[in-house]
């Protein structure tokens, strides 16, 4: 982005000077006409974008070294300082906007925007600004609970990602004994994680009591600008993965225990290879794995060869787990500088490729979207930016030979992970619908969301057997990130899911027009509603059994094929 309001020199992190350009579009005098709105309104998002850029790199680093006092300090700064300050003024000027006579002129180049604007509105309460400050602040204690679990295992200190590579171990003993590391050391802060999310469930509570909602679900579905979807549309999903995906991972389960020679699957064998077969070893480290990855884009396309060569070169990928640093990963937009940013924790195992590939994917819309001159649109909707890195793992998989020249491990691979999609509809469902009963039961304790998760974890069961293991059962709702991070930020994978399957349907079938189908309606952004995404993207926006049905056929005899 060229700067054209914002001076070089500006400072980013300076209340003062944050405040004099944000009075300065307040003050402005914005003649009648559609042209001086538009210019008013980009100059606004030239500010936004300003900071919105700070506050990423200062994200990344705090992600990534979460024990470094400084950097925490530097980000906490920022959210504390600088934000309170954005949401008070954005506020200020989505009202001078609204109300200027030409608003109407520009409908068609920013209708969307103006939409999501216009709740914005609805829902703000100066109240709530304090408390959105304050969330960040206890997301922040949250991953500091969990960057710092780590076991010891043969004289070395692992972190859980590390650990998590034995689960995939022949070897039944040394399985058990790693998932009883990682269990127990997650039990071990059972207390300090309910006592974590008790604080920010509260929050929430009164953020959309002060917005005018009678609970956390109402709101949460106007705030992510839910419009083409309900709660009860939700609700269809949950018993259609019920009825339709949790037999044939049942049946999975019972295969995979049969191939074995076991009555029932323990929690440890869930991840090991049926045939006792070692766990395939892609790669050593990070860099060999970018490389690998990198050589997948070339041969795909000149244009995602030249994406993610361009992220490789500018050092826009982190790929390894390390002491310190927070667990999971992401893709975050750098946006004045137009350049995306991957995070991740590889631990040299074959679910590493995937996630590269998923980022990989989110990062190919944000390179897509970075022409767009309202910052606004390239935050695209979940639900669509998840088909893009869904549609990646899909794509970018039917060709593994960098990792696998071996014709039967890239086979096994693929196998694996058609596998781990048909896992994740259940735990999307389960998640989700976790999440509808906590926030409609707003006086819950922690007792309570103990049986409440005990009762979605008995409607997807598919013959895992933890007895024994009551405990650990019960609270495996808290190694997912998402419910104290993000909430209700999870549904979106399964709706994904779904359109990616959709395109790596269209993809088989015509790769070039595949792409280039996708391609073009991550071009978009988030400038239409989501339907007209999907459909820009040769797919439907539909997660009803409809659609569920013949996709699960589709994915079995994938799967079937590449066990042959």
């Amino acid at each position: 982005m060229i700067r054209n309001f914002i001076p070089a020199d500006f400072k980013s992190d300076d209340p003062k000077q944050v405040t004099e350009y944000y009075e300065k579009l307040v003050r402005e005098i914005i003649p009648e006409n559609a042209k001086a709105l538009r210019d008013w309104i980009l100059k606004w998002n030239e500010l936004t974008t300003v900071l919105s850029e700070e506050s990423a790199h200062r994200y990344v680093a705090m992600t990534s070294h979460t024990q470094d006092e400084s950097i925490a300090k530097a980000y906490m700064d920022f959210v504390e300082n600088i934000d309170p300050i954005c949401e008070d003024y954005n506020n200020k000027l989505e009202r001078k906007m609204i109300a200027h006579p030409n608003v109407t002129d520009l409908e068609s180049e920013f209708g969307v925007y103006f939409r999501d604007v216009r709740t914005s509105l609805e829902l703000f309460n100066k109240e709530n600004i304090p408390l959105f400050t304050q969330e960040s602040t206890e997301i922040q204690s949250y991953q500091k609970i969990t960057s710092t679990m780590s076991v010891e295992y043969h004289g070395e200190t692992k972190t859980l990602q590390q650990m998590a590579k034995l689960l995939s171990e022949p070897d039944r003993n040394v399985r058990e004994d790693a998932w009883r590391k990682i269990a127990s050391r997650r039990l071990q802060d059972k207390e300090r994680l309910d006592e974590a999310f008790d604080k920010l469930f509260k929050l929430r509570i009164q953020i959309s009591k002060n917005s005018g909602f009678y609970n956390y679900l109402d709101y949460i579905f106007k705030a992510k600008s839910r419009f083409d979807y309900s709660p009860e549309n939700c609700q269809t999903f949950h018993e259609s993965i019920e009825k339709i995906v949790l037999p044939y991972l049942a049946d999975l389960y019972r295969e995979k225990a049969k191939t074995m020679k076991l009555e029932r699957l323990r929690p440890w064998d869930t991840n090991v290879d049926a045939l006792s077969r070692p766990p395939l070893k892609p790669f050593q480290n990070g860099e060999e794995l970018i490389e690998k990855v990198g050589t997948i884009f070339d041969k795909l396309s000149p244009q995602t060869g030249a994406w993610f060569r361009t992220m490789q070169k500018e050092h826009l990928i982190d790929p390894d787990s390390r002491m310190g640093k927070a667990p999971g990963g992401y893709q975050i937009g750098f946006e004045e500088s137009g350049r995306p940013f991957i995070f991740m924790n590889a631990a040299g195992t074959d679910g590493d490729i995937y996630t590269l590939l998923h980022e990989s994917g989110h990062s190919f819309q944000q390179f897509s979207v970075a022409d767009i001159p309202l910052t606004a649109y390239h935050d695209i909707p979940s639900e669509f930016a998840e088909v893009s890195s869904m549609s990646m793992e899909l794509i970018g998989s039917t060709d593994l030979s960098p990792f696998y020249p071996n014709e039967e491990d890239a086979k096994r691979s693929r196998a694996s992970e058609l596998e781990e999609i048909i896992w994740l509809f259940p735990w999307v469902a389960s998640v989700d619908s976790f999440q509808h009963l906590l926030y409609t039961h707003p006086n819950h304790t922690a007792a309570d969301r103990k049986e409440m998760w005990l009762s979605v974890m008995d409607r997807y069961d598919a013959g895992i057997d933890y007895s024994g293991f009551e405990d650990e059962r019960a609270y495996l709702w808290q190694k997912q990130l998402h419910i104290f991070e993000v909430p209700f930020y999870y549904i979106e994978y399964g709706i994904a899911q779904l359109g990616a399957l959709q395109v790596w349907e269209n993809f088989k079938k015509n790769p070039a027009k595949g792409l280039s189908d996708l391609f073009a309606a991550e071009a978009l952004g988030s400038s239409r509603p989501l339907p007209e995404l999907f459909a820009r993207a040769g797919i439907r926006f539909d997660f009803s059994p409809a659609t569920i049905e013949p996709l699960m056929r589709d994915l079995s005899d994938e799967l079937t094929r590449l066990k042959r």
